[in-house]
């Protein structure tokens, strides 16, 4: 039985793609690049910190200097405070929140998002009541896939690892549930479909049946 569900945000809770994509695109537009195309030129980064996005699209393009890497750094995250309001919960997101607080199963966030934009989507969206603590890439010196969010959010939530279940849709996801010694539940999608995970589900709900 889990007592505690770890949840990634972007791709797994949340339909943000658009949303990053509109915000890079505004960004990347000011250097003379882009438009960029989510299946073609962005979906092999995704569940990778933004400073490798940030890095491998401008060295692809020889336009890789410190100040641009700054610029289109700090220039993407800014617009997502604005795009970002555009994203929405995946299919069943909010019907398993609900079902697993009525089982009395503790949730958390971990999430390689920036602290200030979790502050704005997890209550834009109406279910930051459910959490007890949300761990970003800005609370911890490494984010996902090192453990440093597990131990935050274990510093708080104080049960076995053998009773965690982490739930995410990325390599980076199931190298963080390796490297944190907790079980996986990956949300299947067209690009990772040949990742090895404890449990594979096509809808959120279905976690639903296993814990």
């Amino acid at each position: 039985m889990f007592e505690l569900l770890v949840f990634d945000l972007d791709g797994t809770l949340l339909n943000s793609s658009a949303a990053i994509m509109k915000a890079l695109n505004i960004t990347f537009a000011k250097i003379g690049l882009g438009p960029y195309d989510w299946d073609n030129d962005i979906v092999r980064f995704f569940g990778k910190p933004f400073e490798y996005w940030a890095e491998t699209l401008l060295r692809e393009e020889g336009k890789y200097t410190e100040e641009n890497f700054k610029n289109m750094t700090d220039g993407t995250w800014k617009a997502y405070e604005k795009t970002g309001n555009e994203s929405e919960l995946n299919k069943g997101a909010k019907e398993l929140l609900e079902g697993l607080r009525k089982k009395g199963i503790k949730m958390a966030v971990a999430t390689n998002m920036k602290s200030g934009h979790a502050k704005i989507f997890l209550p834009h969206l109406g279910i930051d009541k459910y959490f007890e603590i949300v761990c970003t890439a800005s609370d911890v010196k490494n984010g996902k896939p090192y453990t440093d969010q597990m131990d935050c959010i274990l510093e708080k939530v104080r049960v076995d690892k053998e009773n965690v279940l982490m739930v995410g849709d990325t390599v980076s996801d199931v190298e963080f549930a390796e490297n944190s010694k907790v079980k996986i539940a990956l949300l299947t999608t067209p690009w990772n479909n040949d990742l090895k995970s404890d449990y594979k589900v096509k809808e959120l709900t279905e976690i639903l049946d296993f814990v």
